[in-house]
């Protein structure tokens, strides 16, 4: 019993570590999307003269197609993160499913949103990439899990979520002037570098065992 005991304590020490980590993770991209709002969005909102006037009356102009991209938006990155917690999917787990299914519906529309309103703006290809990836990976996501097949499941939720974040990652980027007053063309290369790496960094971290491991 005292080596069945001993045997059992890393483990519990390990996972009470992974939770930790998890948990400084989701603080760190919650914090990072948050500061977006007083930062980038506010501004833009309020700027009626200034450098951010053009876009605005773009956004205005475009504001009955704008809320529900927006509100979907909001939605896939708010939610996307309780699909990955264990506690959630161990002991409720059809709220689980449902916080799924209004996950992959927020996903569709937003991005389906996104490509009526990328028309005339100078960036439709970045669009068309960036919104091509994120249903992709989402209707993955969604079809591995109806075929319970659960590892590849959690693998391409997480290349979704990745690509969900990528939104509040190039508004982050405005904190750079170079990002901020780049031309068209730049920032059509920039949202599809954003985009492959975003669809890149996870299959990182799942192979980083094997990339960090010598086999004996």
């Amino acid at each position: 019993m005292a080596i069945s005991a001993t045997a059992v304590q890393p483990s519990r020490s390990s996972s009470h570590s992974d939770s930790r980590t998890k948990l400084i993770f989701w603080i760190i991209l919650g914090i990072a999307a948050l500061s977006i709002i007083p930062f980038t969005e506010i501004p833009i909102l309020v700027d009626k003269t200034g450098p951010n006037a053009v876009y605005r009356a773009r956004l205005f102009h475009d504001r009955f197609l704008l809320f529900p991209h927006a509100l979907c938006g909001l939605t896939a990155l708010v939610t996307g993160p309780l699909q990955f917690s264990s506690r959630i999917r161990q002991k409720h787990l059809r709220l689980h499913r449902i916080l799924g299914r209004v996950y992959v519906f927020a996903v569709f529309i937003a991005a389906g949103v996104a490509l009526v309103l990328t028309q005339g703006n100078g960036v439709e290809i970045a669009t068309y990439v960036q919104a091509g990836a994120w249903i992709l990976c989402t209707l993955a996501a969604f079809l591995t899990a109806r075929n319970r097949q659960i590892a590849k499941h959690r693998q391409w939720m997480t290349r979704s979520y990745a690509v969900t974040f990528t939104f509040v990652g190039v508004r982050f980027l405005d904190f750079w002037p170079a990002w901020a007053n780049m031309t068209n063309d730049q920032f059509r290369l920039a949202i599809i570098i954003v985009t492959v790496f975003a669809l890149f960094l996870p299959d990182v971290a799942f192979s980083w065992h094997e990339l960090t491991t010598r086999r004996a």
